[in-house]
């Protein structure tokens, strides 16, 4: 009798066994209004990741808009919500990765190991001089992986497409043919629809030997203020412009041009909620204006990457984007780098 109560028990336990293997395997889903270890958890990862958000357990209005930024810089869908897709990408989605240099290496044979750049790991690791030894360690940013040979551009970004966008607007806005997109992605017609993703090949690289094609446009929209001297449109008066506005409407995601260090997160006088991001060879991007900031200063942000929603903060007329490209220091006019249109 008590071999047989045995038996059934273990029937029992292994009938359940799987259910319970089953169960430690789900992921939990996560929405606005939670709160909990989870969402901590959560939060701890996207602020790895270089997202501005604060760790305190609550899935609030701000931790929704960033797994929303995220979702769209990984073309994911957009909806906030964190299941069992977006959890696999986030646990992916390391910003680096660290590298112990071993006896004999060299920023060259690094580089050609992670098909990144030697430019790339300087600056990520304020490098003044190619001179590396063993035992240092050092990162290497996924941002830049794919870009070797000096050159960031031979890298493929997702980008989701989002309604009124063709092919024509997102070959002109990457730099990159149709017929590159289209074969590429599969694409036997010129058809696409809002929501899918597309992988855009070889996107337009920061380069100091051309003049043209350095960037790729940050957001879709109508220029409304060019760079150079204009009359202020608040101040009346007249002053240099040293950048582009483009006029989109309030919570327009923003993306960063090409991929680099995040070195300005924050309110910056009449510019309002800015950022600014080093991209290396002497060359930053200038994003101001905008209602949220959703990457936080230090972070390592690829090409494409949601850096912040469109708005009108500081001194402006109403939501736009002010954009600007540096070199050295100095503003020079983006429409030189960027795709024509």
């Amino acid at each position: 009798m008590q071999k047989t109560i045995a038996i059934g028990l273990m029937a029992l336990l292994f009938a359940f066994l799987p259910v319970a293997v089953l169960a430690e395997e789900e992921v939990p889903v996560l929405k606005m209004g939670m709160e909990g270890s989870e969402v901590e958890e959560l939060q701890q990862l996207l602020n790895s990741l270089g997202y501005n958000i604060e760790v305190d357990g609550h899935f609030g209005q701000q931790t929704k808009t960033i797994v929303e930024a995220f979702q769209a810089s990984f073309g994911l869908g957009s909806d906030g919500v964190v299941g069992q897709e977006t959890w696999e990408v986030l646990q992916e989605a390391k910003p680096f990765l660290a590298y112990i240099v071993m006896p004999g290496d060299t920023l060259s044979r690094i580089a050609q190991s992670f098909d990144t750049t030697i430019s790339a790991i300087k600056m990520a690791n304020n490098l003044s001089s190619d001179r590396i030894y063993a035992g240092q360690e050092i990162i290497i940013p996924r941002s830049w992986m794919g870009g070797g040979d000096e050159n960031p551009s031979t890298q493929t970004i997702r980008y989701r497409v989002v309604r009124g966008d063709t092919l024509s607007w997102i070959s002109r806005r990457f730099g990159v043919p149709i017929e590159e997109i289209k074969a590429k992605n599969n694409l036997t017609s010129d058809f696409i629809v809002e929501g899918q993703t597309l992988e855009i090949p070889n996107p337009g690289s920061v380069s100091g030997s051309s003049a043209s094609g350095g960037f790729f446009w940050p957001a879709r929209g109508r220029i409304t203020s060019p760079f150079g001297y204009r009359t202020h449109p608040v101040r009346g008066t007249q002053q240099f412009h040293s950048g582009i506005d483009i006029a989109l409407s309030h919570g327009t995601p923003v993306m960063a041009t090409a991929g680099g260090l995040v070195t300005t997160s924050g309110w910056e006088g009449a510019l309002g909620r800015t950022i600014i991001i080093d991209h290396g060879d002497g060359y930053c991007s200038l994003y101001a204006h905008n209602s949220q900031l959703v990457v936080r200063a230090g972070a390592y942000v690829a090409p494409g990457q949601v850096i912040a929603l469109s708005g009108n903060s500081g001194v402006s007329t109403g939501p736009h984007l002010h954009f600007e490209i540096r070199k050295n220091g100095e503003p020079v006019n983006p429409l030189n780098y960027l795709p024509s249109r």
